[in-house]
Parts: C-alpha cells; sequence; structure tokens
C-alpha cells in the first residue's frame, strides 16, 4: 500500500513533475488540520514505521490533490489489503462533497467516489485558475455541474427509450 502511495507520489503522470515530500506533508498538514511531519512520510515510505488508516487516507488524499488527478483510489486502498483505510478514505470523499458547496445538489451516498473525486478534480483546477474572477469561477462551476446533469438526463432517456417492455 505504502509502495503504491511512494509510487504515485513519484510519478503522479505523464508529463507531471513528482510530488515532493516536504509537499506531500504539508498538504496532509493542511487537510487534517493536524501535524502530517515530512519525516513521518519518509518513515513510513520507508517501511520504518507501519501507518494508521488514518494516516495513509491522507496520504492518498495529499497525492491525489496535489497531482490535480485522480491517481489513487478507495479501490486501489482496498485491493492492497487495506479495507479499513478504503472505507475511511470514501467516508472522507463523500464528507468532502458535503463540504463543497458547488456540489450541495449531489447525494454523496449514492455518487460513486469515483465520480466525486473526478469532480473535486475538476473544481480544483477552476479554482486554480489565474486571472478569473469570483464570478467567472462560479459561472464555470455551474457550467461544469450542468453538463454533468445534462448527461445524466440523457442517459436517462436512453436507457428509458431502450428498455424493453
Amino acid at each position: 500500500m505504502v509502495q503504491l502511495i511512494a509510487s504515485r507520489r513519484e510519478h503522479p503522470g505523464p508529463l507531471r513533475r513528482r510530488i515532493s515530500v516536504r509537499a506531500a506533508a504539508k498538504h496532509a498538514t493542511d487537510l487534517s488540520g493536524e501535524l502530517f511531519s515530512e519525516p513521518a512520510w519518509r518513515r513510513i515510505e520507508a517501511g520504518e514505521k507501519d501507518p494508521q488508516d488514518r494516516e495513509i487516507v491522507l496520504m492518498a488524499a495529499a497525492v491525489n490533490d496535489l497531482a490535480n488527478d485522480v491517481v489513487i483510489s478507495p479501490d486501489d486502498l482496498d485491493q492492497r489489503g487495506r479495507p479499513t483505510a478504503a472505507e475511511l478514505f470514501r467516508e472522507w470523499i463523500r464528507e468532502r462533497t458535503k463540504a463543497d458547496p458547488a456540489l450541495a445538489t449531489l447525494d454523496p451516498d449514492l455518487t460513486p467516489e469515483s465520480l466525486q473525486q473526478h469532480l473535486h478534480k475538476m473544481l480544483g483546477e477552476i479554482r486554480a485558475l489565474k486571472g478569473v474572477t469570483a464570478a467567472e469561477r462560479t459561472q464555470m462551476e455551474k457550467a461544469l455541474l450542468s453538463h454533468l446533469q445534462s448527461t445524466l438526463e440523457a442517459y436517462g432517456t436512453q436507457l428509458r427509450i431502450l428498455r424493453p417492455r
């Protein structure tokens, strides 16, 4: 499990820079509101410290946010023998969705975590744009969610049309 986090931190995706341990630990601290030190992160990655499930979740969330992509999912944690960490990660994603005003119409208990993660990624990209006013950001967020809603409605219509009678 830790090897996955370290690998995705070192290689977050094509044409993306590696994420430093310092930046990842700082972001984990920002996410949790509690100190997640750089030495602690290094000890976990080196296998010198067995991470708690909460630490794994914070590490995965920090790497995802800094990669600006979904490079680690709850299913990844599950498949690597950390089902409790996977469930904590799912809960963290749901809580993050509930706390985001732009996603107020989304039911996090019914929406797959993978979709929620992608929406957080896309909203993060919008919110990080430089030279864009707050009003323009809000408009872009609304457009993103409107397109998603339209896609879901179109898919629902297709299902109703194609449903055998």
